[in-house]
């Protein structure tokens, strides 16, 4: 644990209660079985409305350097913080003491198009494989309440 983490679910919740709406991002996580293709998992709450969202955005960093242009994403309703945070203990291995209260992306852990552009054939692969497996409804949870289904390409 760090101290650029949250330390407790309290510490967690005090922050959402001042802020009242905004984002926490979690984390980035490479996908072992799409190469180029990074997961990025955000909270999205606004506590006027006792919303509690989980944002998975899959972005193709190794072909789209900032992520803003080849991603799909799948945002989940959750009627409580409590719920949400053991969804991601559950799913994703993620602690409330592992989220950062500062998120700081570290670029040199994930693909990017000018550093590995002899990759660029296997990242467009991996992206249309991905696409296909998205359209199936592969990383569907249908035990979830699903509020957002999108891309933009």
């Amino acid at each position: 644990m760090s101290d650029l983490n949250y330390p407790d679910i309290e510490a967690l919740k005090a922050y959402v209660q001042k802020e009242v709406k905004g984002f926490i991002l979690v984390t980035h996580l490479n996908c072992k079985d799409y190469e180029g293709l990074v997961l990025c998992i955000m909270i999205r709450f606004d506590t006027l409305k006792a919303s509690y969202q989980l944002d998975l955005q899959w972005e193709c960093l190794g072909l789209d350097l900032f992520g803003d242009a080849l991603w799909e994403s799948y945002i989940y309703e959750f009627a409580e913080l409590d719920k949400l945070l053991d969804y991601l203990l559950e799913n994703y291995d993620i602690r409330v003491t592992d989220i950062p209260v500062k998120y700081k992306f570290d670029d040199s852990q994930f693909p990017n198009p000018i550093y590995y552009e002899h990759k660029k054939t296997e990242f467009e692969a991996a992206w249309k494989r991905f696409e296909e497996d998205f359209k199936k409804g592969s990383f569907l949870d249908p035990s979830l309440k699903l509020v957002f289904a999108g891309s933009y390409q």
